[in-house]
């Protein structure tokens, strides 16, 4: 039985057969994927409510992917206190929110 015939069964898979994955057209994975979720949750849907806190835009890289950083040299640059997201994290608790994500850049200035 094949990775697709195993998913397709709701056969566990083991990991280089999760790795052979990455080599499935993007569009076949993604019928793959909801076939498994109809087939467990039918037409429901479940997502998370979460909020994302970027510390500070400051970076000595330049990755391409980042869609945040700015340079130091930036009219707008900042760097978040302690405190001031702590109050963002107290604020999105109280509203019922169970998730924070938080990224950052790698600003020199913190000693990180």
């Amino acid at each position: 039985m094949n990775v697709i015939e195993k998913v397709e069964a709701g056969e566990r898979i083991d990991f280089d057969e999760a790795l052979s994955l990455y080599d499935l057209d993007f569009f076949a994975l993604g019928e793959l994927a909801d076939q498994r979720r109809q087939a467990l949750h039918g037409k429901k849907t479940y997502f998370n409510i979460n909020r994302h806190i970027n510390p500070t835009n400051i970076c000595k890289d330049v990755c391409k992917f980042c869609a945040y950083s700015a340079s130091r040299k930036n009219p707008q640059p900042y760097t978040m206190k302690h405190e001031e997201i702590m109050e963002i994290v107290d604020d999105i608790a109280e509203r019922g929110i169970k998730e924070v994500h938080i990224v950052s850049a790698h600003n020199p200035d913190t000693g990180l």
